[in-house]
């Protein structure tokens, strides 16, 4: 089913890290390629080069993200999300860190410091409606 899911992919790679070693996991893991991500160049707090990746995926994109990316992560982490995903909602989206460092081992891992940062956002007009329509979209994925 095809909605108006838009999936947002940020992180932020260091001068001392290889854009191609997270590039290629993304495109195996999820068919992203490398002409979709943006790059936005940055000085760091000493000048140092530092870079802001953007990917933003729409509609059936979206869905066949979310798709992989279920199909991607443990059953117990799974439902450690859906148990706790008022926990990852903020404003209407819900938000997923992941390891960018385990990442490049096609592993994906929670992870707050230097993550990978998934921002997936499905129309929800009722408020209180908003976590169970995600653990519907979690689940139906994960079937």
């Amino acid at each position: 089913m095809i909605r108006n899911t838009v999936v947002k992919i940020d992180w932020i790679l260091h001068a001392t890290e290889d854009f191609q070693k997270i590039a290629e996991p993304l495109n195996e893991l999820f068919g992203i390629e490398k002409k979709e991500i943006v790059k936005q160049g940055l000085s760091g707090h000493f000048g140092n080069p530092i870079f802001m990746l953007h990917t933003e995926l729409k509609k059936k994109r979206a869905d066949q993200f979310i798709e992989k990316f279920v199909s991607r992560i443990s059953r117990d982490m799974m439902m450690e999300m859906l148990t706790n995903i008022e926990e990852l909602i903020s404003k209407s989206s819900m938000y997923i860190r992941f390891s960018k460092q385990n990442l490049v081992k096609k592993i994906l891992i929670p992870e707050e410091k230097d993550p990978i940062r998934i921002v997936i956002y499905t129309p929800t007009y009722v408020k209180k409606k908003i976590p169970d329509t995600y653990r519907k979209l979690l689940n139906q994925n994960n079937d």
